[in-house]
């Protein structure tokens, strides 16, 4: 799915800072469908882009859809945790097959880093994170 990037906070977004204590200027990024919302208009880089369109595709098209994926984001840890995996994986995946050398032996490191963030709730151990993405 092609992704389009749009320079403004998704639809929910006040319900998402709650939630995960965001704040305006925090420079994340949203996927909403066909969207990646990236309200500081800041470079995202395209293991990042592949990461959301793997929201992207799992949230559809429709905007019932759509939200009804944020809610179960939002309410349900376990939820959430599968949806990262997936869209961590494709990152992963991503760094892998397009970056050198170097960046491929950090690739891991830096991409199960950032599944056990605080960002999602520490869901899940850096070793837990590593595991899942090495084995799948």
């Amino acid at each position: 799915m092609k992704q389009e990037i749009v320079t403004d906070y998704p639809p929910i977004y006040d319900e998402i800072a709650r939630t995960f204590d965001l704040h305006p200027n925090d420079g994340i990024i949203f996927s909403w469908g066909n969207r990646i919302y990236n309200p500081m208009d800041s470079v995202i880089a395209p293991e990042l882009i592949a990461h959301e369109a793997v929201h992207g595709e799992r949230q559809g098209t429709s905007e019932d859809t759509i939200r009804a994926w944020w809610a179960d984001y939002v309410a349900d840890s376990n939820f959430r945790l599968y949806e990262e995996i997936l869209a961590h994986r494709a990152e992963y995946n991503w760094r892998l097959a397009n970056g050198n050398r170097k960046q491929r032996r950090s690739a891991l490191k830096q991409t199960a880093g950032r599944l056990a963030a605080p960002l999602y709730g520490n869901m899940i151990t850096p070793a837990a994170a590593r595991d899942i993405l090495r084995t799948h």
